[in-house]
């Protein structure tokens, strides 16, 4: 049983093998990128130590009551952490945690805590949280996920049990979302858009908006391109006096521009590479057709540099000023 997570099998593998009480450890961290199936892999480790009725050992049968309260996350005995959008994880959230981890579980054998997206706490919290992983409760297991381990204090890491999770393959996201009930045409699409992230593409199949917003990206980046300098800059002053703050505005077009050169890059190199916008592959070529690769390269750099940056709070006006100061001007 793979726990209904494709494409992570050594990952659950492992799991499985650890819900056995001489093997578990107190603490867990799992990385990968976001969407890539973090949560889901937690909340599925947590049925497993806690189900009611396991169909086997290290599984879960997904009906019991703590199976459907885990799965809702409203489980009396489950407590998940996680910063507010835009801002970091504070000490405050840790110390709490560390009051309810000293209780003893209310329903089941373990109180988990899952904390999500560790890699965005103040130094502060990852170093009060070492106080919990150092002398961890009998009866407590902490779930950590984040990016990459190392954005996480090297001492964090070597208290866990490090699970890795990387992109399913093209095949095994297009055989996952065809069992979802998706047609060969539309799994094909998220397949590609989300790069093997299932979580990314569930989320862009429930979502529509998800998509619109994407395109709108999209739109923009065409609508700049053929735009001299000084025009380009009166685009981003105008763009940015949007409700939204400008953080958040530009952290909406990084990615999806990010994916676009990519798949520019993959086409001007000849690389045998699946792209990522299939739906936009007459721009890539056009695109492609006017630039050499080595042209590219500096420019996915420069997007992959300015997503680190709007995480670490630089101006993002500037951010987004000096990605359009380095676009060539170009025609479709």
């Amino acid at each position: 049983m793979h726990w209904n997570l494709y494409g992570h099998d050594a990952a659950v593998t492992l799991l499985q093998q650890h819900t056995l009480p001489d093997a578990m450890r107190h603490a867990y961290l799992i990385t990968g990128p976001q969407g890539v199936g973090r949560r889901s892999l937690a909340l599925a480790f947590a049925k497993a130590l806690n189900c009611q009725n396991p169909p086997g050992p290290g599984q879960f049968c997904g009906e019991c009551l703590p199976c459907r309260q885990i799965e809702a996350q409203a489980f009396a005995d489950l407590t998940i952490i996680e910063a507010e959008p835009g801002k970091d994880l504070k000490i405050d959230q840790i110390r709490n945690m560390q009051q309810s981890l000293a209780l003893k579980p209310y329903q089941s054998r373990y109180r988990i805590v899952l904390i999500l997206d560790f890699q965005k706490a103040t130094p502060s919290a990852s170093n009060a949280l070492l106080k919990s992983l150092e002398e961890p409760p009998a009866h407590a297991v902490i779930i950590l996920t984040a990016d990459a381990a190392e954005s996480l204090l090297e001492t964090i890491v070597s208290r866990c049990e490090l699970i890795r999770l990387r992109p399913a393959s093209l095949e095994t996201s297009l055989e996952a979302l065809q069992g979802l009930g998706l047609g060969v045409e539309e799994a094909a699409r998220l397949a590609h858009l989300s790069g093997g992230r299932l979580g990314l593409a569930r989320r862009l199949q429930e979502d529509d908006g998800l998509l619109a917003e994407r395109m709108e990206a999209l739109d923009h980046l065409f609508e700049l391109l053929p735009l001299k300098r000084r025009e380009r800059l009166q685009w981003s002053e105008a763009y940015l006096r949007q409700k939204a703050s400008p953080r958040d505005l530009v952290a909406a077009l990084l990615p999806v521009w990010l994916t676009f050169w990519r798949d520019v890059l993959i086409q001007a190199s000849g690389a045998d590479l699946p792209l990522v916008n299939l739906d936009q592959a007459k721009e890539i070529r056009a695109v492609a057709s006017q630039m050499q690769a080595d042209e590219i390269l500096p420019i996915l750099q420069a997007h992959e540099a300015a997503l680190g940056q709007v995480e670490a709070y630089v101006n993002p006006r500037l951010l987004l000023e000096n990605l359009l100061l380095q676009a060539p001007l170009l025609r479709f």
